[in-house]
């Protein structure tokens, strides 16, 4: 599921681990109710809660009733997670989410701004894919907090840096690759996903052979040094 633009996004204002610790509550006991994940501590506010209803937004989670069962998109997130670590809500947040896209983008063409700054230069962007759409101040930092936590951006003083996806590009590489013979096949889809950032094809020939592929577009390269160079420079 791939929501669309909507007039704006209400984001939890709660960090990556108690996002986590949410779905992985659900995935450890099944079926929850909502007011055990409040008594938990694993959700707050009125009625559904903030959590759950921004997980059902994201197809995630669904309610019948009082009671909160993972999706099968939400197994395989919390699957992820278990498997590769925190990244793949990141991941899963740039794929599913335009706002967060568009905030990447942001970040990553000014490297350091204001928290001002950012938000006029995002609802700039949104506006251009769909004038009644914006992120608020509180979506803002929302998205913003998720992403200090996985050390994507650092917020010193009132200046938030964009730190780049370098940690991350090697292991994003070597998880996604399949070896054939002395080369590898990747998924640009899914490398775009795992980096958090939109590729162009034609730019990665330097370092492999693209190959077309049904709703898809794969590289086959024989060089992780020459690729992890190109896209740390990307």
């Amino acid at each position: 599921m791939k929501m669309t633009l909507q007039r704006s996004i209400p984001f939890p204002r709660i960090g990556v681990n108690k996002l986590i610790g949410y779905l992985t509550y659900i995935k450890d006991r099944g079926p929850v109710d909502i007011n055990k994940l409040k008594e938990a501590g694993l959700d707050f506010g009125k009625g559904k809660g903030d959590i759950t209803r921004f997980f059902e937004k994201l197809g995630i989670v669904t309610v019948q009733g009082n009671l909160v069962s993972l999706t099968e998109e939400g197994e395989r997130l919390v699957n992820g997670i278990r498997e590769h670590g925190v990244r793949i809500l990141h991941e899963y947040l740039f794929n599913e989410l335009p706002q967060y896209r568009l905030l990447m983008d942001v970040l990553r063409e000014l490297g350091s701004a204001s928290e001002d700054k950012l938000l006029d230069n995002l609802n700039k962007r949104l506006a251009n894919e769909s004038p009644a759409a914006w992120v608020n101040r509180v979506a803002l930092r929302s998205m913003l907090g998720i992403l200090q936590d996985l050390g994507i951006v650092t917020k010193i003083n009132k200046t938030i840096t964009y730190n780049g996806d370098e940690t991350d590009t090697l292991e994003c590489l070597k998880r996604l690759s399949i070896q054939i013979n002395e080369q590898y096949l990747v998924s640009l889809r899914e490398l775009s996903n795992c980096l958090g950032k939109v590729l162009n094809p034609p730019e990665l020939t330097e370092c492999g052979v693209l190959i077309t592929a049904p709703n898809d577009t794969m590289l086959r390269f024989s060089s992780f040094e020459c690729l992890v160079k190109l896209l740390r420079a990307y």
